[in-house]
């Protein structure tokens, strides 16, 4: 049961960091995210798969990318005309 617990602290550290670097930067790529935090671009979308079942983030297709941001800043930075 320690050893499942341990597990889970670096993916909530994790999780925890890349929330913050979208609330904090906006609308990012995986990419991008890998990038800023130095980590691998598969560890990376695993937490914002993680982060999106949980309802703290939304990816939003854009051309063939897409980006991630956390849930509130979907709903201001929708423009309607």
């Amino acid at each position: 049961e320690e050893e499942e617990e341990e597990e889970f602290w670096p993916m909530t550290i994790r999780g925890e960091v890349v929330e913050y670097i979208l609330r904090r930067y906006g609308s990012l790529k995986a990419r991008d995210i890998a990038h800023i935090l130095g980590c691998k671009l598969q560890d990376v979308h695993q937490v914002l798969r993680q982060l999106e079942r949980s309802g703290r983030v939304r990816k939003a297709k854009l051309g063939r990318n897409c980006i991630w941001a956390p849930v509130e800043d979907m709903h201001s930075g929708l423009m309607y005309y």
